[in-house]
């Protein structure tokens, strides 16, 4: 008897490796389009449509250009969101954030990443930044451009942190990178992704996270966010919610445990029956510092800016 059982727990082991290896990352890589349905007006922004073209792909990516009013303009900041979401992204309450980094003096430039909004698709689907930092590049390019006497800043939250840190790995004109709740281990956050859509502890994923980081090519160790950032040379804040359930805190005092150039700021914890959670399901605190602490958290933004 305890052999049949010990077979069968092998069985549905195996079967749900399968499943993960074959389906999931498929799933996780193409997720659900996420429509343009407001923009900057619904905030009380001006705002100019702006289209970039990267240099890996004649793609056309859409974005939003959001100056500040020229007597008050201090920087500029190129916005990047995370993977399966857009530049409107309701998860981070990404137009009021705008709204108060225009009214700071710092314009802002945000891009729908490629496979994202109303940004081309490239057929491939998700690169974990390793395909997006060419978006990233071709936004700080025309930032440059239009606000050339403004020092330019880079941040990403989610898969947009990990878009920027590729991105900084080959060489960004930027004076500084701001990164929030950033995807920095791909094994972690697939497992832990599988975790957000099947409820299964994320371990069980572990063996066919690796089989499909292989098999599409994604970052591994060495390549991926994580191992880049450790090596970063431009001043970088990192805003880390303690208890993000997808990135998780320790790759992030990681990264600024073995990094002079990174600045952590761990963000409030969120109380387990703050309603804000509710919507948000297994994501949890997932890259919600802006919306429950706004103001302490535009002060680290701010604080960084003024001193880069």
């Amino acid at each position: 008897m305890l052999k049949i059982r010990t077979w069968i727990a092998l069985l549905l082991l195996g079967s749900i490796t399968v499943v993960y290896g074959m389906v999931i990352p498929r799933e996780a890589l193409h997720p659900a389009h996420q429509p343009i349905t407001m923009s900057p007006a619904d905030v009380g922004l001006d705002y100019e449509n702006v289209v970039l073209t990267p240099a890996d792909q004649a793609l056309q990516l859409e974005a939003w250009w959001m100056p500040a009013a020229p007597d008050q303009a201090v920087a500029t900041l190129v916005f990047s969101h995370g993977g399966g979401s857009n530049r409107h992204s309701q998860f981070f309450k990404a137009l009021d954030f705008y709204r108060e980094m225009v009214a700071r003096g710092v314009s802002v430039l945000s891009l729908d990443l490629r496979n994202h909004g109303a940004s081309d698709y490239d057929g491939r689907g998700l690169g974990f930044g390793t395909t997006e930092k060419h978006d990233l590049r071709a936004a700080i390019d025309w930032a440059r451009q239009r606000a050339a006497a403004q020092p330019v800043f880079a941040m990403g939250i989610s898969m947009g942190g990990a878009t920027v840190i590729q991105a900084a790995s080959d060489g960004l004109p930027v004076d500084g990178l701001i990164l929030l709740d950033p995807l920095l281990d791909t094994a972690s956050t697939f497992t832990r992704g599988a975790w957000t859509a099947t409820g299964l502890p994320p371990v069980l994923f572990q063996p066919a996270a690796w089989a499909a980081i292989a098999a599409y090519g994604l970052p591994g160790a060495g390549e991926q966010a994580l191992d880049k950032a450790r090596h970063l040379q431009l001043p970088t804040l990192l805003l880390q919610d303690p208890g993000d359930p997808v990135c998780v805190i320790s790759h992030a005092r990681d990264a600024a445990a073995a990094n002079p150039n990174i600045r952590l700021w761990v963000a409030p914890p969120v109380a387990a029956d703050n309603p804000e959670l509710a919507w948000r399901k297994r994501w949890g605190s997932h890259v919600i510092a802006f919306a429950l602490y706004p103001e302490e958290t535009l002060a680290q933004i701010m604080a960084f800016i003024s001193a880069s």
